[in-house]
């Protein structure tokens, strides 16, 4: 009957643990599965770092309305929406990583909060819980242009 017992332990821990590796890692960080950026997916405390770290190194290039000027794209607005739409905060994240041109690059913890400040300038919601620098956690929320 011990045996028995343990063996179900066992089970239950092992099915748990896979369950977390499938995907659902980030409901123990105030996520769904399924994550959207509509769900309130960063802080105000990351979005107003953000703010400060975008029109202190990024604005020159990108316009102090995120509109973008010459060979730097708009960061806002309409085109910025469509260009993101349905690709995983993973992958806007690792394009802000790459900016600026040069060796001044934006470390990871700034990439996050830059992030942060993207989607609060997009009028998405901010929540209680902090956008993850995780890459794959961040690989599991996805842009959207509109709220489902």
């Amino acid at each position: 009957m011990r045996y028995l017992a343990a063996a179900l332990l066992i089970l239950v821990v092992v099915s748990g643990f896979s369950r977390t590796i499938s995907g659902s890692v980030l409901v123990g960080r105030g996520f769904s599965r399924a994550t959207s950026v509509w769900s309130g997916v960063y802080t105000t405390q990351q979005a107003d770092a953000g703010e400060k770290i975008y029109f202190a190194r990024c604005s020159t290039c990108h316009g102090d309305e995120l509109d973008g000027r010459e060979q730097a794209p708009a960061l806002g607005g309409p085109q910025f929406l469509d260009s993101w739409h349905g690709k995983d905060l993973r992958r806007l994240l690792d394009r802000i990583l790459t900016m600026p041109l040069g060796d001044k690059t934006v470390t990871q913890a700034e990439a996050v909060e830059l992030l942060a400040f993207l989607l609060r300038s997009s009028e998405m919601p901010s929540g209680s819980t902090a956008l993850p620098a995780d890459r794959a956690l961040l690989s599991a929320i996805t842009f959207e242009r509109a709220k489902p």
